[in-house]
């Protein structure tokens, strides 16, 4: 754009390398399934007594001002001051000042974050950031924030140091660090961000190098610090069949000698954890009495965690194989990263019971909601995909498809035998208070256009079932592959007040001059999560207020964002309302997942 000028200049292409980060920030973040936005910014202190800013910040529409960051270089200096490796001497000179380099960058970086998220607006936000990089007389950091939620909902552990090495709790952990090191290092080049990227590869690599950092970690949390092809092997292990049969079974990774560890059988000669041959066949003997047992290096034996095993410890991890190309990895029963044909991502097959729960009590009012959250959690033990369907008429539907099902005596099944009937092929049908009515169920309705041909049969015939003018049912659909749908898909409820005060809110930034950007931008972020609940009213209103700061945009910058108006959505009704409490309004959660009714 002619006529662009950067008033914190730090170097020519600062604006550019930022821009290019926040596209590879969110194409790495989207493909591993963390859907909340991210952003980044550049923070550079002086040097040098050159002229210039003592702090600059590179962000895009202004959200922190430099005199914000003037207590990060204090409280840097008291943090290592009292750090408690601040006494580490090394024999070799350059030994000695290159620990205390790193140490005293990493202690500043630790210092933005922790100003950083201390700011006003910053309550709901956490900060990485990146150890600092010389770029001309600035020592530059890149810096990552997105929702502290978010993060917390991220299945990972607590484990962040073990044996003075750092430890990354997490797949998002390890890509956002991925990303912030890649970048740091494009910092190094001369003229950074004039080219076309600066993360220096595919977003692809950039997510397999860190699910293997990641890995190598978590195996360090065992005892071992060498596994640096461990991503690898266990896609290997996943791809090969063994007499035609395709993988399946557990690898236990824990120290040999750790008292979780149940050995039962064990190797007099371990084999090398390398050998996908021989692992490949070991697995084989895993099953419901002993698993396979590694530490990483070497497979030992096969054996059991203990049930008294400490998950605070988080030194025992477990990959399970559960069909050909497909492996997880978790703890204690978490899921920590889903595998899929060589492809990294957060796992996806949590059965969200808050949303289920919700769509019991919308649906079925006057029904048993525990008994049917225990039935769903029950069918989610299944061993190769299940489906359960809950319908106000259960006893006219297991009639109707009697056909083609099992109709039963109505009664409360345990969990147990629930998830026995998942063996068999077709859905269980319950009635609202959870009785059975049918089990075998294969569901009946017509084609109108909606699903996903990329889906398998399960999901499709729920869609079709619930297009078919049924009664009023919801279906929990297991897929083989390890989804879970919950249908139908219906707008969460939410506080009428949440609403009115995100309305509220923004219409009073957008008559501001000159606005505040950034947090009008944000706002206005809020406000399309919750569209579906805006009436006419406060549709014309909000769309008048964005328009107003798309015209000041194009005054001052010469910029315009373009989007859709919003308009009322004619399916919403009070049935999306939550009883207000007592506390009157109350700022927005944002949550709203956007998910279109079906």
């Amino acid at each position: 754009m002619s006529g662009r000028v950067i008033e914190q200049f730090m170097w020519g292409y600062q604006d550019h390398f930022r821009i290019s980060l926040d596209f590879g920030l969110e194409s790495a973040l989207s493909s591993i399934g963390f859907s909340y936005e991210a952003r980044s910014m550049l923070i550079g202190f002086r040097t040098s007594d050159s002229p210039g800013p003592v702090i600059c910040v590179e962000q895009g529409e202004g959200l922190f001002k430099p005199s914000d960051l003037s207590d990060v270089l204090r409280l840097a200096g008291e943090k290592y001051e009292s750090h408690g490796e601040r006494q580490v001497l090394h024999s070799h000179p350059i030994a000695h000042e290159n620990f205390h380099r790193r140490l005293k960058s990493r202690i500043r970086a630790e210092a933005l974050e922790e100003v950083l998220g201390s700011l006003a607006g910053s309550e709901d936000s956490i900060f990485f950031a990146g150890n600092p990089v010389a770029v001309g007389d600035y020592a530059v950091h890149v810096v990552v924030s997105t929702s502290r939620q978010a993060v917390a909902a991220v299945p990972q552990i607590t484990t962040t140091i073990r044996d003075r090495i750092t430890v990354f709790p997490s797949l998002f952990h390890s890509v956002i660090w991925e990303v912030i090191s890649r970048a740091s290092r494009e910092l190094y080049m001369p003229d950074a961000g004039a080219g076309l990227g600066v993360l220096g590869s595919s977003v692809g690599e950039v997510i397999r190098t860190a699910t293997e950092t990641m890995l190598r970690t978590f195996v360090g949390c065992t005892g071992y610090w060498g596994a640096s092809d461990f991503h690898l092997s266990m896609n290997q292990l996943s791809a090969l069949p063994y007499e035609g049969r395709e993988g399946a079974g557990c690898l236990v990774l824990a120290k040999l000698g750790d008292p979780a560890i149940d050995v039962s059988v064990q190797l007099a000669s371990p084999v090398k954890s390398h050998n996908t041959l021989a692992v490949r066949k070991l697995l084989e003997g895993s099953g419901p009495t002993a698993d396979v047992l590694s530490d990483g290096e070497n497979v030992y034996g096969l054996g059991t965690i203990r049930p008294d095993y400490n998950p605070e410890t988080e030194s025992v991890f477990v990959v399970t194989f559960l069909k050909r190309g497909y492996w997880e990895l978790s703890h204690a029963g978490v899921a920590l990263l889903a595998v899929r044909d060589g492809t990294p991502s957060l796992p996806k097959h949590v059965l969200d019971e808050s949303y289920f729960i919700d769509l019991c009590e919308r649906l079925f009012p006057d029904g048993n909601c525990r008994a049917l959250v225990q039935a769903a959690r029950a069918i989610g033990k299944h061993r190769h995909g299940a489906m359960l369907v809950i319908s106000a008429d259960a006893e006219g539907e297991a009639k109707r498809l009697s056909p083609q099902s099992w109709a039963v005596e109505p009664a409360l099944f345990s969990t147990s035998l629930l998830t026995q009937l998942t063996d068999m092929d077709g859905a269980v049908l319950l009635d609202p208070l959870g009785h059975c009515h049918a089990i075998g169920v294969i569901l009946d309705g017509v084609a109108k256009g909606e699903g996903d041909p990329a889906r398998g049969s399960r999901l499709n015939n729920a869609v079709r079932y619930l297009g078919s003018g049924r009664p009023v049912t919801i279906v929990v659909v297991y897929s083989a592959d390890g989804g879970i749908d919950i249908l139908p898909h219906l707008h969460p409820r939410v506080l009428r007040s949440e609403v009115n005060w995100t309305v509220a809110a923004y219409l009073a930034m957008a008559v501001q001059r000159p606005p505040e950007l950034e947090r009008t931008n944000r706002l206005w972020k809020l406000v399309e999560n919750l569209r579906f609940y805006l009436s006419a009213e406060q549709c014309d209103a909000l769309n008048d207020g964005h328009e107003s700061i798309q015209k000041w945009r194009m005054e001052n910058s010469q910029i315009r964002l373009h989007g859709q108006p919003l308009l009322p959505d004619p399916r919403m009704n009070d049935s999306y309302w939550l009883p207000e409490d007592d506390l009157g309004d109350i700022p927005p959660t944002g949550q709203s997942n956007g998910q279109p009714d079906r």
